[in-house]
């Protein structure tokens, strides 16, 4: 199984790397990064792009259709980003010159577009902007039909939503805003455990997370399956103790995850894996239980 972690948004040079996996005692393959549209203009993303170009690993991708201004989150709804305005051709220009960029880039990467579509937080969500189930479905393959033509066999389509679909919205089943494995090349799940860090939150195990939605996919797709993002809080129960479970119950009743994204930041809460001793110590003794080789 490959193993790959998340810290911030830019490009992690060799050195970081390798300190990070003598820290960790665990390969890091895939580097997580996510990249936001703005101002759709590509001329805005080629500094980026060409630090992207030299990266030391495989690429994960979150290819995310709203604007983030100075570190700023905007409002989850952002009508000019409704899923009707990507699928009318308003972003065509940009979308084809960002792949001509990505076709450049010599490793792997993992193109993630509009993740977590079952949530409430994004532009692309199918609960806000008057975004539809179909829509989601519709938008997807424009950009997937659009972009695949102009990027090479190493970019790979990630299909990934959150691992409950939160009440009030119209997402029943995934399979509901599944694109098919025609248009997609991993199907993944993003999901925390975040104990009792917020009022409406409770400890959970990995199991308890992502068993349900791992069901509905395995249902609906014969594509491999990557946890795309996930994390513990440290506020609610053992944190260590957590993570040696996750790793223990993926081998028993995740056989179909290739692939591990580790959300390493301190940022709602201290999701990193070294937010305390014991935690790290968790995961390098994991690091040495014999996982499901990916792909």
């Amino acid at each position: 199984m490959k193993f790959g972690i998340y810290r911030l948004h830019e490009v992690l040079d060799e050195a970081a790397i390798k300190s990070i996996e003598q820290a960790y005692r665990m390969p890091v393959q895939v580097l997580s990064l996510y990249r936001a549209w703005n101002r759709c203009e590509i001329e805005a993303d080629r500094r980026w792009l060409e630090r992207l170009r030299c990266a030391p690993r495989d690429i994960m991708l979150s290819w995310e259709p709203w604007r983030i201004d100075a570190g700023r989150t905007g409002p989850p709804d952002q009508p000019a980003f409704s899923l009707k305005n990507i699928i009318s051709g308003r972003y065509d220009v940009y979308l084809r010159a960002f792949a001509d960029e990505l076709a450049r880039i010599p490793r792997l990467v993992y193109l993630r577009p509009m993740h977590e579509m079952n949530g409430n937080w994004y532009p692309w969500c199918v609960s806000v902007n008057g975004n539809t189930c179909q829509d989601y479905i519709s938008a997807w393959c424009h950009i997937h039909d659009l972009v695949a033509g102009r990027v090479s066999a190493k970019v790979k389509w990630v299909w990934t939503p959150y691992a409950r679909s939160y009440p009030g919205q119209t997402v029943e089943q995934l399979a509901d805003v599944f694109p098919g494995d025609d248009r997609v090349d991993w199907v993944g799940i993003d999901g925390y455990n975040w104990g009792t860090s917020r009022p409406w939150s409770e400890w959970q195990s990995f199991e308890q997370v992502f068993s349900d939605a791992y069901r509905q996919l395995s249902a609906i797709s014969r594509r491999p399956v990557m946890i795309a993002e996930t994390a513990c809080a440290e506020a609610g129960g053992s944190k260590s103790t957590w993570i040696t479970e996750a790793f223990g119950v993926l081998t028993r009743r995740f056989q179909r995850v290739e692939m591990l994204i580790w959300f390493d930041v301190n940022k709602e809460c201290d999701w990193a894996i070294a937010s305390s001793r014991a935690s790290l110590a968790a995961l390098r003794a994991s690091g040495r239980i014999r996982l499901p080789s990916g792909t």
